[in-house]
């Protein structure tokens, strides 16, 4: 990492942020300390979907997420970790942070060979221009980032309380979802948000599952469900709740 240095990155809304690409096997302490993110007051985690939102579900997601997730993390000075993209629930999330003035770091988590930017302008996501900081793994394959994302958030969390947020999501969202387990940390879950996050709340009220991944994580994690109907005010008093 000592040959590793920190740029700035220029969005087109004005936003500058601080951008490291690094190797898969780096330290998750040698790149806070080279990014220079301050110590947390608490630290917010947003996994799950990037696909394209049904445009009714877009609508629930958007309110929750920007009304909600995104209006806490200003009023509190949470510092987040998403996965960066400016696609699905992170660019709904980004629209929130404009909107809400982000107040503390918000750190995406990316693979360097997929994002597009303009050192590298072949790749499938453009990365999302209201984060503060951007750490690139090495990879040519999403879910190669996972291992560093969770590296960062363990040492980010050493001093502060942390909650994990979940909307939708695939295999990699699977991945992240054991991750938290493996750490111990709350996990809340979108409910309605689809695919990954629905299947493991269904299972956690008694429907049936082939998969031992969806069970293991039904039955071992520290869940709370959250339905996207909700006012978006309950959500920030359960953040609240769980953070402060």
């Amino acid at each position: 990492m000592k040959d590793i240095k920190a740029e700035t990155m220029s969005f087109p809304n004005g936003v500058q942020a601080c951008l490291l690409q690094v190797p898969g096997d780096a330290s998750a302490r040698q790149i806070l300390d080279v990014l220079a993110i301050p110590d947390p007051r608490a630290v917010l985690i947003l996994n799950g979907g990037t696909a394209h939102i049904e445009e009714g579900l877009q609508a629930k997601l958007a309110r929750t997420l920007g009304d909600g997730l995104a209006r806490v993390i200003a009023e509190e000075r949470i510092t987040v970790v998403t996965g960066g993209t400016d696609a699905g629930i992170f660019s709904l999330l980004g629209q929130g942070l404009a909107r809400w003035r982000r107040t503390a770091p918000c750190l995406g988590v990316a693979v360097a060979g997929l994002v597009i930017r303009p050192d590298h302008p072949q790749g499938e996501a453009y990365l999302e221009p209201n984060h503060s900081h951007f750490v690139l793994v090495e990879g040519q394959n999403w879910g190669d980032e996972t291992e560093i994302m969770y590296r960062l958030v363990a040492a980010l969390v050493e001093a502060c309380p942390s909650v994990a947020v979940f909307a939708g999501g695939g295999g990699i969202t699977l991945r992240e979802m054991e991750a938290n387990v493996h750490q111990g940390r709350g996990m809340i879950f979108l409910a309605g948000s689809g695919r990954n996050t629905d299947a493991v709340l269904a299972v956690r009220q008694g429907q049936r599952s082939e998969d031992e991944r969806l069970v293991e994580i039904a039955e071992q994690g520290q869940i709370t469900p959250f339905a996207i109907d909700q006012d978006p005010r309950a959500l920030r008093d359960l953040v609240r709740r769980s953070l402060l």
